[in-house]
């Protein structure tokens, strides 16, 4: 190498490094202005994590096409980029010779090395394919992923061609260590030195400049993730179901309103996306053309945060207006079309989360400058007043029950289950029905139960996820208060919005329960035997998971045992188990208005018509009410909406 080719190849490294440290400086010193939060719990859960979503990418198996070209790109890129700093430093130091150094481990490298750079050219070819021809409408081209694709593959060609030509010119003692680019290296077998030297120095320097040149080109783009990912996956949130967060009452600034309210680990986030579309391609929001897509929101900011300067970000300067976020660069409807029904955060490989920052928005909107729909307002008053979102009088809770042995939880003695009733299980008609049908239930296996009638408040949930903490903790509090007295050992729920808020949420506030949806508590009183089913239900029938059941909770096997019993023509549907659909009532969506694009109920039981099902069993009670008011929408009267629990009543009752 001359003088000048090493005196250049310095010129490139430096500036290089020196630009990739500038633009590493300000993307870290962004992060640190954001709020602390110590999420180092739990080490080795975390690193199996990392070593189960990261390196072997388990989330994106779940489409085998992208999962496998995706797996063939990253596990070459981790061998190659060793291979791209030894390129490098070799280059620098030509008397450093650094695969040398390591001997016969060097050249297993090169062997590994060479079989690796055709299994991401392989991978490349199939992800244009991909985009070119069998594009998902999730996936979007873009400047960026042609790009990106295009630095990949020139670092792979001209790796291969500074190695075959290299091994026509030197014949080095590593050229049996290089099968690929051995055989690669006759086609220039014809070419005369002068060339050849010349197609070698030229490879060499085009692989300098692409390794060096991707490195500053990936803190620009969708790619970043290549940096942040690992980060990501070993800081994400272990406990998924637990994605509210709580808000401090005491504060003098409540939510997320501007970029200091975010915490370290959200703008990890935003700087993690790849962009890949699989959030959006199951929202409910972006399904029925409202203006949230989960992938643009989190770009949006990104891109917002970027465009700051650090002292803007840390709240030492003021942000242009243009740059405000609620109302500005994120609208509020934007802000309240989300279902809060976590499909985004289940599709994401990399554990990006939405619904915190989403419902830290609303809590903002709410709690500061009491701006949010109108329609909810009935719901907080009715919470506030009667303990229940109809605003129905608190002694009307306990008329679903008459004519039930039914006792309160004073009067049950010895190891006593509380059923948790739920304001729609109390109030809602369709869903009385469901709340006598578990009693019967119960009943018939025995179980020690009772109710807390006039006690029992309204959990919260949708308290909560509209932002209103204060009144979420109002009611939690006093909940937490009444259960704690009675000592129960478990807690019974039909509705997976209390089991969320009883389980989960509660513990922001010291409550701590076992809480069990009435399904997955059914399933395992079959499995014991104590309840015996009379399996003649011969219709074709389907099930929608509700989010908080499959996503929430995990449990999407129950119902299917259950069924495999009582039903001998069950069929999933197209978007089932923990890619359901939702109905469009979560985040407290269910006492607000749907103003703008298509209705998501509507939406999902078009997909419960395509199925081809005469009965569709739910295990939710707004699940229940969204899909029964959509069949009688859409003119479908001739499918029949029931909850799972009832058809097993029945069942339990003509045994």
């Amino acid at each position: 190498m001359s003088f000048t080719e090493l005196f250049l190849i310095w010129i490139i490294f430096i500036s290089a490094i020196a630009l990739f440290a500038g633009t590493i400086e300000k993307r870290l010193g962004a992060l640190l202005q954001a709020t602390k939060i110590e999420p180092f719990d739990k080490p080795f859960k975390r690193l199996k994590g990392v070593l189960e979503f990261a390196f072997l990418q388990k989330r994106l198996l779940r489409d085998s096409y992208a999962g496998i070209y995706h797996l063939f790109i990253f596990w070459g890129f981790v061998f190659l980029a060793f291979r791209g700093w030894q390129t490098v430093f070799d280059s620098l130091f030509p008397k450093l010779n650094l695969l040398e150094r390591f001997g016969k481990m060097g050249l297993y490298y090169l062997t590994v090395k060479d079989i690796f750079v055709v299994i991401v050219l392989l991978g490349i070819a199939l992800a244009l394919f991909r985009r070119v021809f069998a594009r998902p409408e999730r996936l979007e081209n873009s400047f960026d992923a042609f790009f990106t694709l295009g630095f990949i593959a020139t670092l792979m060609i001209s790796d291969l061609v500074t190695d075959s030509t290299s091994i026509i010119l030197n014949n080095p003692p590593w050229a049996p260590s290089t099968p690929v680019s051995t055989t690669i290296s006759h086609l220039f077998s014809g070419i005369g030195s002068d060339s050849l030297k010349a197609l070698n120095t030229g490879a060499l320097f085009v692989h300098i400049i692409a390794f060096l040149g991707f490195l500053n080109f990936l803190p620009y783009s969708k790619h970043f993730h290549i940096f942040t990912s690992l980060f990501n996956v070993y800081f994400r949130n272990l406990e998924e179901a637990k994605n509210i967060k709580k808000v401090d009452l005491e504060a003098e600034h409540f939510g997320i309103s501007e970029p200091k309210d975010f915490t370290w680990k959200d703008f990890l986030d935003f700087y993690t996306c790849t962009e890949c579309g699989r959030c959006i391609e199951g929202c409910p929001a972006n399904l029925s053309k409202k203006p949230l897509k989960p992938k643009e929101y989190g770009n949006t900011l990104r891109d917002l945060i970027y465009s700051l300067s650090s002292e803007e970000i840390g709240g030492e300067k003021e942000i242009p207006e243009e740059k405000q976020i609620i109302g500005k660069v994120i609208s509020e409807d934007t802000i309240w079309s989300c279902t809060t029904c976590r499909y985004c955060e289940w599709a994401c490989p990399l554990f990006i989360n939405f619904v915190p920052k989403l419902t830290g928005h609303r809590s903002h909107l709410t709690l500061e400058e009491s701006r949010f729909p109108n329609e909810a307002q009935i719901a907080f008053k009715g919470m506030e007043r009667q303990g229940n979102p109809w605003n129905l009088p608190r002694s009307d809770r306990m008329k679903w029950a008459e004519g039930l042995d039914v006792k309160h939880i004073s009067e049950v003695e010895g190891e006593k289950y509380l059923l948790w009733v739920g304001c729609a299980g109390a109030y809602e008609d369709s869903q009385k029905k469901v709340t006598r049908a578990l009693v019967r239930i119960l009943q018939s296996a025995n179980v020690n139960f009772g109710v807390l009638g006039e006690e029992e408040n309204c959990t919260g949930d949708a308290a909560r996820r509209l932002g209103n903490e204060y009144l979420f903790a109002t009611l939690a509090e006093q909940n937490i208060e009444t259960i704690k007295g009675y000592d129960v050992a478990e807690i019974i729920t039909a509705c997976p919005h209390c089991l969320q808020t009883l389980k989960i949420d509660y513990k922001d506030y010291g409550g701590n329960f076992k809480v069990t949806h009435a399904i997955t508590f059914i399933a395992e009183l079959i499995k014991r035997n104590r309840l015996k089913l009379n399996g003649n239900f011969d219709l074709k029938t389907t099930f929608h998971d509700p989010c908080y059941l499959s996503r929430y909770e995990g449990d999407t096997a129950s119902a299917r045992f259950i069924l495999s019993r009582i039903s001998s023509n069950f069929s999933e549907l197209k978007w089932s188990g923990e890619k359901s659909i939702c109905c469009g009532a979560g985040g407290g969506r269910f006492w607000l208005e749907e103003k703008i694009g298509d209705r998501i109920n509507h939406l999902r039981f078009n997909q419960i018509v395509e199925n081809g099902a005469n009965l569709a069993l739910v295990g939710c009670p707004f699940c229940h009410t969204m899909l029964d008011n959509a069949r009688g929408e859409l003119g479908k009267e001739e499918i029949v909406v029931k909850d799972l629990i009832e058809l097993v009543a029945d069942a339990v009752e003509s045994n």
